[in-house]
């Protein structure tokens, strides 16, 4: 049996308003919501490492979900972080997350 490999590719603007707070959600779209936000805030915090922890557990996605496996991940590029479940083919990618109030990163001024 070939299972169907589950990914979430998100553009963290589609869940902000003009001015980048959280728009009215679903309980459906907050839960994803609260999943990638805890993702962005966990690897910009340690972006310069390879491959990241994140203290998530894959089930947090949806309360149907049942997969006991943690989140880890990385950025890949500039603005774009990547996510896999560390035991099943969940995986998926968050975008536009920069600048952002979930972004931790140290500000440098020049």
């Amino acid at each position: 049996m070939n299972e169907k490999r589950m990914t979430l590719k998100a553009n963290l603007k589609h869940f902000l308003d003009e001015d980048g707070n959280e728009l009215d959600l679903t309980e459906q779209a907050k839960t994803i919501f609260q999943f990638l936000t805890t993702i962005i805030s966990t690897v910009s915090d340690n972006i310069n490492q390879p491959l990241i922890d994140v203290n998530l557990n894959c089930s947090s996605r949806a309360a149907e979900l049942s997969c006991d496996g943690y989140i880890k991940a990385k950025c890949i590029a500039i603005g774009m972080i990547e996510w896999h479940c560390d035991t099943c083919e969940a995986s998926g990618t968050v975008s536009n997350w920069q600048g952002s109030l979930w972004d931790m990163q140290k500000r440098t001024i020049h």
